[in-house]
């Protein structure tokens, strides 16, 4: 039977249908074209990477740190539930601030002096793959031919079928992946206890963690259940056309007792402080290990740094590390070691860093090895911690709330890159499946067979009504994977320009180093002076705007020389203006000279705000004008990353259509392990709406808004017996529309805290229309503020088994 359906990187176009063309680019990795000014110098080199940092808040077992932070005084005995989680997002949201500022500062001493000095890898937050070269020439054809189908039921009246597993028949992309197991002098592995972690094993041996990461067959959990390997996960999540394989090293010992490591700095809700030092110890190790070949874990060329188009080739740099460190993780309470134990993260070694005994097959570095990247989980860690820091590992983002700014994001559970990773009954044994915007980006940048299905442009529908059948998220039927419905670009309005229409804009991003640059004649002048009128949003103290002239900054009426983070380029402009403001630089040192006058934005590798405007720009020499741009014509400046703007940031928006069970690896969002109860999540449609205007999901400072999150059919809001407001992971339990009613759920914490959660209305929602509000009264955390643009989507029936959807789409 030929597929009702397309694959990526097709493109057609009929009635108003077409194929992904999946060029995913969410705010977060937009980048600004460079200048060729110099920016201060950044301490890691190459540049350190965006996609991770010694922290990672979603895997944050909640329960068990709640029950750290009690025994460590920090939370009282007697705390109500909502006491307990404010004081609990109030330690993660430090420890985020502090893993921020721990990204950014200088290395240790044993890695600087192990750095490769190497310039020649182009973009270190690439993902370790190969983007659409690794979709090969044949699959693309393919999915060409695939897509002059679009999946569109054309029988309206026939009954949905089954969904019927379509066998992969493309090339499959295998990594290898490094994992090394370490220990400490004064923690041994396998010294866990049973009463510190829900995973307890009497010994964590190499077969364990080869079954539970490698495993062909799957592992064996606790006690005694059949769990799914991470191996199967990403087999299954990509319809086969991905998956993993290696070797557990070790157990090597580590030459520092775990504190050295693992405590806090600044204590106590600080980074671990030499997180990045058990690495390299654990990296040198194993290259003096003669029973590991370093050079098998070297099989990709990410960058294609040399240029002839091969990626599959080695380039010097280990491809994937994972390195598994002996005790509980901070993450979940950090067992004895507690605040001392490491929290589980995907970082990176602040630069190219040669390992000891290591060589490579590729010449880059004269046949030395680097590591760059890695990943580090817990010897007790279930499956979802590991697939989660993988996820990282291949490009993903977080898709929580990653500053704990209010009680959750629409996410929670329905991803493994948000709290899906410690779904199960045994927390973190189930994860649930990606979200299907994770689906898109790892179609996109891996190729393979992801993520399948069909896009809509709602401008196209006008009246129209189309049905589509939508086959479960976890299995590659012969429909859609997932329905994809465009909306016009969104405008949000930044600033408007001082005067007329356009003001000049130095861009947005992190790793911004832009420019514009004007010649101007003061060779007659006795005085000069530049004036402008700015608006900037600029993350204080770490990102920089300037005046330069002839490349020296010169000061103004806006700048400082203060440099508490050795980044200002000299007399910088940071902070927020809080609106339109009047600059004026004093430019009389230079009368007599012909000069090259310079407006100059630079930022760093996280955090990017709304960026710097400038507007009215005159030069006067002696009080009489010799240059004047107001931005609304030919520019007097030549633009390298500066632009023309009308303060007005265009960003796409869309909607993401899937259909969960569970089945397959989302078996685990049927129960899922709270307190003394389980959790279900209901089975249905999921209507997800991307937003990228956002490039983070901090509901708590923007409610209703972010970059991701899923449409709350049942918008009724849930309260804890002491009349305390529930959680977003409760509150969007029923999330999926359905023609069938959802479970009442009763969630037991007296053992915890004394209260418990019920929520007993259960009525089905079958129709999404986006002119009713989903913001949920009780916790605007949970809902989505969508847009108006008269579309509809309703479940008009499913399958027997309930494994398809059949969806009605309209305006």
């Amino acid at each position: 039977m030929k597929k009702n359906k397309w694959m990526a990187s097709a493109m057609a176009a009929v009635i108003g249908f077409s194929t992904f063309t999946l060029s995913f680019a969410p705010a977060q990795e937009a980048q600004a074209e460079a200048s060729t000014e110099k920016a201060p110098a950044v301490t890691y080199s190459p540049k350190a990477s965006q996609g991770g940092a010694p922290f990672d808040s979603a895997i944050a077992n909640e329960d068990k740190l709640i029950e750290m932070l009690k025994e460590e005084g920090k939370i009282s005995q007697d705390a109500t539930e909502a006491e307990a989680q404010e004081a609990l997002n109030a330690y993660l949201k430090q420890r985020e601030e502090q893993s921020a500022e721990a990204a950014k500062q200088p290395l240790p001493k044993e890695l600087e002096e192990a750095a490769i000095d190497e310039n020649v890898v182009s973009d270190t937050d690439k993902p370790n793959g190969n983007a659409d070269n690794a979709a090969s020439a044949s699959q693309k054809q393919e999915a060409l031919k695939k897509g002059k189908d679009k999946g569109k039921d054309k029988k309206k009246d026939r009954k949905v079928d089954n969904v019927k597993e379509e066998k992969y028949e493309g090339e499959v992309r295998e990594d290898k992946v490094l994992v090394l197991a370490i220990d400490f002098p004064d923690y041994k592995n396998s010294s866990i206890t049973p009463e510190e972690t829900d995973m307890w094993y009497e010994d964590y041996t190499h077969d364990h963690f080869q079954n539970m990461i490698f495993g062909e067959d799957g592992y064996t959990g606790p006690d005694g259940q059949d769990f799914t390997s991470m191996k199967q996960y990403y087999e299954a999540q990509s319809g086969g056309s991905y998956t993993v394989d290696g070797e557990i090293a070790g157990w090597y010992t580590a030459d520092h007792p775990a504190a050295y490591y693992g405590a806090n700095d600044p204590a106590p809700d600080g980074s671990d402080t030499a997180a990045r030092e058990l690495v390299y110890e654990a990296l040198t190790k194993a290259g003096q290990d003669p029973n590991v070949d370093l050079r098998e874990y070297d099989q990709w060329d990410r960058d294609d740094y040399d240029g002839d188009g091969v990626y599959h080739e080695p380039d010097g740099i280990i491809d994937h590390l994972m390195v598994i460190h002996a005790g509980v993780g901070e993450e979940a309470g950090g067992g004895s070691l507690g605040g001392d134990a490491i929290w589980s993260h995907r970082w990176n070694l602040g630069g190219l860093v040669a390992v000891p005994g290591g060589s490579s097959a590729s010449d880059r570095f004269d046949g030395q090895l680097a590591a760059y990247d890695y990943t580090i989980e817990p010897e007790d860690g279930a499956m979802g911690v590991f697939a989660h820091e993988y996820g990282h590992d291949l490009g993903l983002p977080d898709e929580y709330d990653t500053n704990y700014t209010g009680q959750g994001e629409a996410v929670a559970y329905w991803s493994i890159m948000a709290s899906g990773s410690w779904a199960g009954d045994v927390p973190g044994t189930e994860p649930s499946g990606f979200s299907a915007y994770a689906k898109e980006y790892l179609q996109n940048a891996h190729g393979g067979n992801w993520l399948s299905g069909t896009t809509i442009d709602a401008e196209d529908l006008d009246g129209d009504k189309v049905e589509l059948l939508l086959d479960e998220a976890v299995t590659k039927g012969t429909n859609n994977d997932v329905i994809r419905v465009n909306l016009p670009d969104k405008e949000t309005e930044v600033t408007k320009p001082a005067s007329g229409t356009y003001a000049y804009f130095g861009g947005k991003g992190n790793n911004v180093d832009n420019s514009m640059t004007a010649t101007v004649d003061l060779t007659n002048a006795s005085s000069a002076e530049l004036t402008f009128k700015t608006w900037y949003d600029i993350e204080q103290d770490w990102d920089y705007a300037s005046v330069k002239v002839n490349g020296e900054t010169v000061p103004g009426s806006i700048t400082t020389t203060e440099n508490p983070n050795d980044q200002n380029p000299g007399d910088g402009i940071t902070g927020t203006s809080e609106g339109w403001v009047d600059a004026t630089f004093d430019l009389s040192a230079y009368a007599g000279q012909e000069i090259e006058l310079s407006l100059n934005y630079w930022t760093d590798v996280a955090v990017n705000n709304a960026g710097f405007y400038v507007d009215d720009i005159q030069v006067t020499a002696d009080g009489s004008s010799v240059l004047t741009d107001d931005a609304e014509a030919d520019s007097s400046f030549e633009l390298a990353g500066f632009a023309q703007d009308k303060g007005v940031s265009l960003s796409e928006h869309y909607y993401l259509l899937e259909w969960r069970t569970h089945n397959g690896v989302d078996i685990g969002l049927d129960h899922i392990r709270r307190g003394d109860s389980l959790m279900s999540y209901n089975t249905g449609l999921l209507v997800w709406y991307v937003d990228n205007s956002y490039d983070d999901n901090w509901t708590g400072t923007h409610p209703g808004e972010g970059f991701l999150g899923v449409v709350d059919a049942d918008q009724k809001g849930l309260y804890w017996s002491d009349e305390s407001v529930a959680s977003t992971r409760y509150q969007i339990h029923d999330a999926a529309f359905s023609k069938d009613k959802s479970e009442k759920m009763f969630l037991d914490y007296r053992a915890t805290n004394g209260l418990t959660l019920k929520d007993n209305h259960t009525k089905s929602y079958d129709k999404f229309k986006d002119d009713k509000t989903y913001l949920n009264k009780a916790l605007p955390d949970a809902g989505r503020n969508v847009p108006e643009y008269g579309l509809e989507f309703e479940v008009k029936e499913d399958s027997p088994d309930g494994t398809v959807g059949k969806i009605e789409i309209s305006r």
